[in-house]
């Protein structure tokens, strides 16, 4: 089951996240990175010890995130899978740090960038347990150099797939959460969906 958040920069998506691990799962995994790769720090947590009821696993949203997802999706039996709920904070941050890992700009390194972007959604989407995942929705101004259209591309058309598979999508906005699509909404579409007919 997956549930998408997206909004801007500083919105309060990762406190949203985190109020909506402890309503889904009983455990959480969260895989974190800075949203900027320069200078940022990284998201803060909650002290954990104020919710022993719920307790936190957490590691880097790094370049080896692909397979950390694989190996979680592997290793769970259907009773921790049912339990556990993994927060992916964020994947726009991690593909902003992944333009600053490769900084050439030839057709290869375009290659490798596509390479790897494509293996973290391939986990994402192929997992089989409850994650969230946080991104950000693309503003483009009237000058953006090749490497930042490839990025702001790269990552609309990542959050149009996460959407189709979503049971659920919020958009934040300053720290205030709208369901865009859930179990109360419904898109004209030609097959069912969610609670809902087609009529």
């Amino acid at each position: 089951m997956l549930w998408l958040i997206t909004g801007g920069i500083g919105c309060g998506k990762s406190e949203f996240a985190h109020e909506l691990a402890l309503t889904v799962g009983r455990e959480g995994i969260r895989l974190s990175c800075p949203p900027f790769p320069e200078g940022r720090t990284r998201t803060k947590h909650r002290d954990v010890d104020n919710e022993p009821h719920f307790p936190w696993t957490y590691t880097d949203a790094d370049e080896t995130l692909a397979n950390k997802l694989n190996a979680i999706n592997m290793e769970s039996n259907i009773f921790r899978a049912d339990r556990r709920v993994i927060v992916m904070d964020s994947l726009s941050g991690w593909l902003r740090g992944l333009y600053e890992q490769i900084q050439e700009d030839t057709p290869e390194a375009d290659n490798r960038i596509d390479r790897a972007w494509q293996e973290v959604l391939a986990a994402i989407l192929s997992f089989e347990g409850k994650m969230i995942v946080i991104t950000e929705e693309i503003s483009a101004g009237l000058s953006m150099s090749l490497r930042e259209q490839g990025y702001a591309y790269r990552l609309a058309a990542a959050n149009r797939r996460l959407l189709e598979a979503s049971t659920t999508l919020y958009r934040m906005t300053a720290g205030m959460a709208t369901e865009v699509k859930g179990y109360r909404l419904k898109r004209g579409t030609l097959v069912d969906e969610n609670i809902y007919t087609d009529r």
